[in-house]
């Protein structure tokens, strides 16, 4: 099941998840969901002086700036993007391992998509980094995290992992809104869509999801 919600909500909601695993850190949550048409940026970015007149200017391009708790970068939603929030807690006195954790987050996806599926940088690619989820060399998923220490049991983490999937081709539009952003910014740099890849014909979005939730229940 894919629920469909304003992105603000959605982000709210991750907190809400957060919390709770926090609270209780035998929980955990797998949820996926969609949200309309919206750019989100991380947390630090609000810092930029530039920031507020950035997002008025977006929004009134009809691309609303949301802001989420965890890292990675501008990233867009709607139409053709699927989103996974995979919300638990480490083993009690287990130091955090990223990479670890990462690979929590990021096999799971490669499982669902088969042969072809990699990780690493591309270049290009809108929040680009190293836990990127590729498809034959081209972004196809964008990953981040937020790690808090649990208020039940301080020898443990509550791990919000977030991935933002291109179930179809990224549209030119989203493109061009988040050079937009960027430039409003003053950040020295643009997106390529040439650098992004979607789900292969041969997947529809929901057999694609119940891959998914196979591969992050049996990790």
């Amino acid at each position: 099941m894919v629920d469909f919600l304003d992105a603000a909500d959605a982000l709210a909601r991750e907190l809400e998840l957060l919390e709770d695993v926090s609270l209780n850190p035998e929980h955990r949550h797998l949820w996926f969901w969609e949200c309309p048409r919206c750019l989100v940026a991380p947390k630090n970015l609000t810092t930029n002086p530039l920031f507020e007149q950035a997002s008025h200017k977006l929004e009134t391009e009809g691309w609303p700036v949301n802001v989420r708790s965890t890292g990675g970068d501008v990233t867009p939603q709607g139409a053709g993007i699927l989103n996974v929030s995979h919300v638990y807690a480490t083993r009690s006195g287990a130091p955090v391992d990223l990479n670890q954790e990462y690979d929590r987050l990021c096999t799971p996806i490669e499982e669902a998509l088969g042969t072809g599926a990699s990780r690493g940088w591309k270049p290009g690619a809108f929040c680009d980094g190293e836990y990127n989820v590729q498809l034959n060399g081209l972004k196809f998923a964008g990953t981040a995290m937020r790690i808090r220490r649990s208020k039940a049991d301080r020898s443990r983490n509550a791990i919000l992992a977030h991935a933002i999937m291109l179930v179809d081709p990224v549209s030119v539009e989203a493109i061009d809104a988040i050079n937009m952003f960027l430039n409003a910014l003053s950040e020295p740099r643009q997106i390529d869509i040439a650098a992004h890849t979607s789900l292969p014909d041969a997947y529809t979005k929901d057999t694609f999801v119940g891959n998914l939730t196979t591969a992050f229940l049996g990790c």
